[in-house]
C-alpha cells in the first residue's frame, strides 16, 4: 500500500537564511520527512531584496516569500492570508497548516483555514510566565485570550510535559495537547572518534591543543544568561587557570523587530563585549560568532555550560550530551522533567548565581573521571530516548492524522 502525499504549510515570520529557533529545526526535519512524502510549503517574510520571492531549498521544501508593512502582528495577518488563499484553492484532504503564531490579528484567517476543513496545528516554543502580581481580572482576562486565539488549533505541540502543563493551564483541553521532543541528530552531533579528530579540530578552530575549553553556543541575548555566565567566569579562571570559554553564536539578531528592542540589545551585547576583556577574565573568553558547524565546535570542547533564564526546551543542552560533552545547566524556567534525563546522572544542575555556576564548572574541569562518565551517560540517554528519527516518526503520524490520509 503506498503512502498519500501531505503538504504542510508553514506560517512563519522568519525562515531560513534569517537564523530562528522553530522554523529552523523545521528545515532540518523537512529532508527525513520527505521519505515520508510530507512536503513543506514555507509563507514567511521576505526580509531583504536579496532572498528572493520563491524558492525551492531541496525538492519537498519550496518557500514562498512576501513583503508586508506595518507593525509584526500586522506583517503575520498578511501571511496568513496568503496561506488562506493558498489552502481554500485545494481540497482540505491531504493538506495541513502549521504555525507557532497565534494572536488577535492571525485568529481570523486561522478560522477560515479551519473551517475549510483543514487540519490546523499550533507548536509551542517557550513556556510562559505568571505574573502573581497581576490582579485576578488580568490573569484571568490573559488566559482567556490565550484560549481564543488557540482555539483554531486541532493540535498544540509542546516539546516537553512542562510546556504541556503550561498550555493546559491557558485553558487548551489536554486531549488537544501533544508532546513531541525536538529530538537530535545523533549522526551529526557525536562524539569525536579519536583524540586526533579533536586535536585537528582545535587547530582549524584556532583552539589552544591543551586548555580546557568551555563552550557556550546560542544567540547572545539577555535571556540566554552570558551576562550571568561572563560574571561567573573570573572565580573559574582563578581556580583553573588555563581555561578558555568559547561563546558561538550570532549579535545580528533580526528577530527583534522593534527599534527599541534593537536598540536594547545594542547596548547589551556592549556590555557584554566589556565584560569578557576585563583584565580579571585575563583574555580567556573568545566571541567566535555565528557557525553552521557548531558540532565541531562541541567535539573541540571538554564542557558545554548552558547559564539562561528561560527556555521552552534547550535543545542544545542534548545536542551537547550526544555529542559526550559533560553539561553544566543553571535552574531555568521551563527546565524539562523528563526530556532531559536525570540531573547529577546525565548532566550537572546548580542554582541560578554566579557562586553555583563558577562551582560547577570548576567540577567539570577539574573531575576528568566524573566528566568522562556524565559525558557518556548523557551520550547514551540522548541516542536511546531523544533520536531525532523517532521525532520525525511522531510529525509524519501527526501530519497524516490531521490531513486524512492515515
Amino acid at each position: 500500500m503506498s503512502i498519500k502525499p501531505v503538504e504542510v504549510s508553514l506560517v512563519f515570520r522568519h525562515f531560513h537564511p534569517i537564523l530562528a529557533g522553530a522554523a529552523e529545526r523545521f528545515r532540518r526535519y523537512s529532508a527525513p520527512l520527505a521519505i515520508e512524502r510530507i512536503r513543506y510549503e514555507v509563507f514567511t517574510l521576505r526580509e531583504e531584496e536579496a532572498h528572493a520571492e520563491n524558492e525551492t531549498l531541496h525538492e519537498t521544501l519550496h518557500v514562498r516569500r512576501f513583503a508586508a508593512q506595518g507593525k509584526p502582528w500586522a506583517r503575520d495577518a498578511a501571511l496568513f492570508q496568503r496561506a488562506w488563499e493558498h489552502l481554500s484553492a485545494l481540497r482540505p484532504e491531504g493538506h495541513v497548516l502549521q504555525t507557532s503564531l497565534a494572536h488577535d490579528l492571525s485568529t481570523p484567517w486561522l478560522n477560515r483555514i479551519r473551517s475549510h476543513g483543514t487540519g490546523c496545528i499550533y507548536v509551542g516554543t517557550m513556556v510562559g510566565r505568571y505574573d502573581a502580581d497581576l490582579p485576578v481580572w488580568r490573569r484571568w482576562a490573559q488566559r482567556w485570550k490565550s484560549w481564543r486565539n488557540l482555539r483554531p488549533f486541532h493540535k498544540v505541540v509542546v516539546s516537553t510535559t512542562v510546556m504541556a502543563r503550561w498550555f493546559q493551564n491557558q485553558g487548551v483541553d489536554l486531549g488537544r495537547i501533544e508532546v513531541i521532543p525536538n529530538g537530535v541528530d545523533v549522526k551529526r552531533f557525536r562524539p569525536a572518534a579519536e583524540v586526533a579528530e579533536k586535536l585537528d579540530l582545535r587547530r582549524r578552530l584556532g583552539i589552544d591543543a591543551t586548555a580546557p575549553v568551555v563552550l557556550f553556543a546560542g544567540s547572545i541575548v539577555p535571556r540566554k544568561g552570558i551576562d550571568l555566565l561572563l560574571r561567573a567566569w573570573p572565580p573559574v579562571v582563578d581556580r583553573v587557570p588555563d581555561a578558555q570559554l568559547v561563546l558561538v553564536g550570532g549579535f545580528d539578531r533580526p528577530t527583534f523587530m522593534t527599534k527599541e528592542r534593537m536598540q536594547e540589545l545594542s547596548r547589551f551585547q556592549d556590555e557584554m563585549r566589556f565584560l569578557a576583556v576585563r583584565e580579571e577574565c585575563r583574555g580567556s573568553v573568545t566571541f567566535a560568532g555565528e557557525s553552521t558547524c557548531v558540532e565541531e565546535w562541541m567535539r573541540a570542547s571538554d564542557v558545554f555550560v548552558f547559564p539562561t533564564e528561560q527556555e521552552g526546551m534547550g535543545n542544545v543542552v542534548l545536542e551537547a550530551m550526544a555529542t559526550g560533552l559533560p553539561c553544566v545547566i543553571t535552574e531555568f524556567h521551563g527546565l524539562p522533567e523528563k526530556e532531559f534525563g536525570k540531573a547529577g546522572t546525565e548532566f550537572i544542575l546548580v542554582p541560578r548565581n554566579k557562586e553555583s555556576l563558577a562551582n560547577g564548572l570548576v567540577q567539570a574541569l577539574s573531575s576528568p573521571n566524573m566528566s568522562y562518565t556524565m559525558g557518556r551517560l548523557g551520550n547514551e540517554w540522548v541516542n536511546r530516548e531523544m533520536r531525532f528519527d523517532l521525532t520525525i516518526d511522531r510529525y509524519a503520524r501527526l501530519y497524516r492524522r490531521l490531513a486524512g490520509t492515515d
